[in-house]
């Protein structure tokens, strides 16, 4: 039987993904019952990786099926996070705000949450943070519509952001467009630089295709991306664009 070493040699040698082989690595899912996590959960479990899904509540967790570890832990209480990380290599974030109000307001969990997250992926030796944020972080305009009616979000998510960015902790910043459920891997997606405008809606299953390739990948680190479907492009070509994106 080939060792895992083998393996991932075999991988590199045909450009392959060498992390979606490495089955000692465990991935840290932050917000793994909320919108966007269980696909992404799947997406990355079928690669390969231990998966290890933080939630608040170990009993919506049910669904997300055999061999996934469930630790309860929340970005708003700093002191539950570092035995959630204790041990994993890799952590992808996927919470946000679910009111305008505390306590699940912007401030405190796209903005503070992500504060204490970071520290604790710091603390915990993480190898790579992958932050799923939004399309316009970093607006501080009242009028803006998402700032006005969900608490100035984006101000909030744009504060998190930075301070991931400062932290040293290898990390990616995914700013997916409108959200949308369908499934993974149908259409072609686009991803450039935060500084390209860029309008229009995702697969959240897609984004998790984004994030899970973006674990690991030297293309992808130090870089945040806009993304959104793109109907022209081929499924998959997206691949390629990281190394087009300058680094932060």
């Amino acid at each position: 039987m080939p060792t895992l070493k083998t393996v991932v040699a075999f991988a590199a040698a045909m450009g392959l993904a060498t992390s979606a082989y490495a089955a000692g690595e465990t991935v840290v899912v932050a917000g793994a019952t909320g919108k966007s996590g269980p696909a992404l959960v799947k997406i990355l479990g079928e690669q390969g990786y231990k998966v290890r899904a933080m939630v608040r509540d170990k009993a919506k967790a049910s669904s997300l099926g055999a061999g996934v570890e469930v630790v309860e832990a929340d970005v708003t209480k700093p002191e539950t996070l570092g035995g959630a990380l204790k041990g994993a290599t890799y952590l992808i974030s996927t919470v946000g705000a679910t009111s305008p109000a505390p306590p699940n307001n912007p401030e405190n969990v796209d903005f503070k949450g992500v504060v204490n997250l970071t520290d604790a992926a710091k603390t915990a030796g993480i190898k790579h943070f992958v932050l799923m944020s939004s399309i316009g972080a970093g607006d501080t305009k009242p009028e803006t519509m998402l700032n006005k009616v969900f608490g100035m979000v984006l101000m909030w998510k744009g504060k998190g952001e930075d301070h991931l960015r400062k932290s040293g902790v290898p990390y990616t910043i995914v700013r997916p467009g409108g959200l949308a459920d369908c499934e993974p891997g149908k259409v072609g997606l686009k991803i450039g630089a935060i500084t390209e405008e860029m309008q229009g809606r995702i697969c959240r299953s897609d984004v998790g295709l984004i994030m899970a390739n973006a674990l690991g990948n030297k293309d992808a680190a130090g870089k945040s991306i806009n993304t959104i479907s793109d109907d022209k492009a081929a499924a998959g070509a997206w691949k390629s664009a990281w190394a087009a994106v300058k680094k932060d």
